[in-house]
């Protein structure tokens, strides 16, 4: 036992799933009061608390002196709407298939042995997986693999995603993807890559510096998807440059979900959140749903002081159902048919509308000011104002002709004059041409604004830049460094690379070979070896470093005179041929030099910069389209202590092998 002043819990989830958890929470804040042994007691007393308000204000009362509670809708008032939406749909022929296969354990309907052991356990996830996609089930996609329409079309969560997707990005929506299996992200990153919407992806296996650039780049550019998997990246990511949350599948705890949609609808939030669930309809995913949104019962009845009703009669009873009946629940619809049950649908109904990129809420028109589909209680339009006139108009003369045309006229100018001293006495409403003309100058003032910081960081860029080419040019400098490649020109290379470019432009991935990196032996034609060096201009002794010199002074000449000119930026590459006796017949030997690595005063080395890494191999790319050549790698950071190798393959094959680059490590 241990001997404590005092007990504090901090919870996301102060009211668990049930009230035995409930109490045992209790038990452990205060278990003098709270005895194990009187836990039956109170959860038998309890256990009715959704279906008696009396009960539900009793427990409130107990847990009062105990709690605690901190929400965001208390501590930023002005945090915008979050809206959640259940979008269901059907499955295609294949799922269906494969749906009915896997209740029936008929193992033949997939062609290998896949689940030849499957328990009671593992078909509800293999029901799961066949709801999310076929292709997750081993051999089930066509051979040889292509990528193609036919991705979509197995899928009917991944039909309503291709047009849900569509339709966001018409908008201009930032969208983060959740799902809980990696696999389905896999299949899901091979359509974003097919679609071509831009995209960066988080899960268990994306690590380190990888995961902070991937977070920074959706934050600060124009990324329209990111992909997660519901429980990686920690509860404290801020990723509130999306607007849009959508599952694809549910988890069984409700909290993870509201955890995962937390990361987008949090504090620093300026836009409305839509979160966006799809479910399949009369599956297991639906009874599934209904049993996670039953575990929030207790919370909105006891903490949110709520009555909590159900989705529909089918999940009324979900919470009570063994695994068995959950597997069986929908079959007689689901399997009534064998033809796909996926339907077109019209999104803007479903979802919502939008303007210029942000999520338009429909506020419900329910005040006295409210009358014939007209809001009276904001600013007049001039259309309104002439109406008024004309109204009075017509009442006047009615008038007219009832009260004698001397006093009717008397009358008549009384409430004109009136009415034109109320008019300039009273502020005039601005018109819509009006409003928006003053919007436009504002917009137009702070753009000036912006423009005029951003050409004085430029004109300060540029005086630095001419003061060291004119130290440069007094020294007879030339930089060997590679210039940055232009989007413009970096997309006309991605069209073009495959066709022009490559003689062996069917290799896309890169190629593992043994030997030595400084004789690329292998390469025919032009070749480029590749070393990461760090921005000191002091070079290194062993390994590469001893290599390189063995078999030229260039490198080391070349890489110091750089050092010494300030020409080592992160994210630089120096490229230069190899010129010595070794050089080959049929080609030509550059190196490439990436400055991926930071050196302090006191000679301290930081480790390999992914940013810089990534920048550098987009120029070799460029560099290996022009000379049309081959590149050469070691394997960098090798040895290297908690040195990232996965993310650093990954920029390889993205930048070079994927491309038509044949890649050699």
């Amino acid at each position: 036992a241990f001997s404590v002043g005092f007990r504090v819990l901090l919870t996301g989830t102060p009211i668990q799933n049930n009230i035995q958890e409930l109490y045992s929470l209790l038990t452990f804040i205060q278990p003098n009061i709270f005895t194990a042994d009187e836990s039956d007691r109170f959860v038998k007393v309890y256990s009715q608390v959704q279906s008696q308000p009396s009960l539900a204000a009793e427990l409130q009362s107990i847990l009062e002196p105990f709690l605690l509670r901190r929400i965001k809708s208390e501590v930023a008032v002005d945090l915008p709407k979050k809206t959640e939406l259940v979008v269901y749909h059907g499955m295609s022929v294949l799922q269906k298939k494969y749906y009915k296969a896997v209740l029936m354990k008929d193992l033949e309907a997939f062609g290998n042995d896949q689940g030849n052991k499957n328990r009671l356990l593992n078909i509800l996830m293999n029901l799961r997986k066949c709801v999310d996609h076929p292709y997750l089930f081993d051999g089930v996609e066509p051979e040889p693999f292509q990528i193609g329409e036919h991705l979509v079309e197995a899928s009917g969560k991944l039909c309503l995603l291709d047009s849900l997707l569509t339709f966001l990005h018409k908008g201009a929506h930032r969208v983060l993807l959740f799902s809980q299996m990696t696999r389905m992200l896999d299949i899901l990153q091979d359509y974003m890559e097919y679609r071509g919407y831009s995209y960066e992806r988080l899960d268990g296996s994306v690590r380190g510096e990888e995961r902070n650039l991937a977070v920074k780049n959706f934050g600060s550019k124009d990324i329209f998807v990111f992909l997660l998997s519901t429980k990686a990246g920690g509860v404290g990511l801020n990723l509130t440059a999306a607007d849009t949350v959508i599952f694809v599948d549910s988890d069984f705890n409700p909290q993870n979900d509201l955890q995962a949609a937390a990361r987008c609808h949090r504090i620093g939030q300026t836009r409305p959140v839509k979160v966006i669930r799809l479910l399949a309809r009369d599956t297991v995913e639906e009874i599934m749903y209904s049993r996670a949104v039953s575990k929030l019962q207790l919370t909105n009845t006891v903490i949110e002081e709520g009555r909590f009703s159900l989705l529909d009669q089918a999940q009324s009873a979900a919470a009570g159902l063994q695994l068995s009946e959950i597997l069986k629940f929908g079959i007689d619809k689901l399997l009534s048919s064998d033809e796909s049950s996926i339907q077109e649908i019209k999104l803007e109904k479903i979802v919502g509308s939008s303007r210029d990129g942000q999520w338009v809420e429909d506020e419900e028109q329910n005040h006295m000011y409210y009358f014939e589909g007209k809001d009276y209680s904001k600013n007049p339009s001039s259309d309104d104002q002439k109406s008024f006139e004309q109204l009075l108009e017509e009442q006047l003369a009615e008038f007219q002709k009832a009260a004698g045309e001397g006093r009717a006229l008397r009358h008549k100018a009384g409430v004109r004059l009136i009415y034109s001293l109320t008019a300039e006495t009273d502020r005039k409403p601005l018109t819509e041409a009006e409003l928006e003309l003053r919007r436009q100058k504002r917009a137009e003032a702070a753009a000036k604004r912006a423009k005029l910081q951003e050409d004085l960081e430029k004109k300060k860029q540029e005086q630095k830049y001419k003061k060291k080419m004119a130290w440069w040019e007094s020294c007879g400098y030339r930089s060997l460094c590679l210039q940055p490649v232009d989007s413009e020109e970096e997309e006309e290379e991605e069209e073009d690379n495959s066709s022009t470019c490559f003689s062996d432009s069917d290799r896309t991935d890169i190629q593992y070979v043994l030997g030595d990196v400084t004789h690329p032996h292998t390469a025919q034609g032009d070749a480029i070896i590749v070393h990461c060096v760090d921005d000191s201009g002091r070079w290194g002794s062993g390994g590469l470093f001893t290599a390189l010199e063995v078999r030229s002074d260039e490198p080391r000449k070349q890489y110091e005179l750089a050092g010494k000119m300030k020409d080592l930026g992160l994210g630089n590459v120096l490229l230069f041929p190899i010129d010595d006796k070794q050089s080959r017949l049929n080609g030509q030997d550059n190196l490439a030099l990436i400055v991926a690595q930071e050196r302090d005063k006191a000679n301290n080395l930081s480790g390999i910069f992914l940013t810089a890494l990534d920048d550098g191999l987009k120029k070799i790319y460029a560099a290996a389209k022009r000379k049309n050549a081959s590149v050469h790698l070691p394997r960098i950071g090798h040895s290297t202590k908690g040195f990232n190798w996965y993310g650093t393959e990954r920029l390889i094959r993205k930048h070079l092998a994927s491309r038509g680059v044949p890649t050699f490590m």
